[in-house]
């Protein structure tokens, strides 16, 4: 394997665990929801809309 595949594998495995992050802040607000309960949806929802708004590190351009 090269350095190159490895890491791509990295930047997989980042990805993979971000989203996954993501979906399970994403079903707590959902939760929060269906509960009535608008505080702990309106932290969650703002939550999820923070961690999709940063710069993902698989996005940033690489060296030159």
């Amino acid at each position: 394997m090269t350095v190159d595949q490895h890491m791509q594998a990295l930047r997989d495995l980042l990805r993979s665990d971000h989203e996954a992050w993501i979906a399970e802040i994403q079903s707590w607000a959902d939760e929060a929801e269906a509960a009535g309960d608008v505080e702990r949806h309106r932290r969650h929802a703002e939550h999820v809309a923070r961690l999709k708004a940063m710069r993902y590190p698989w996005e940033q351009s690489r060296a030159a």
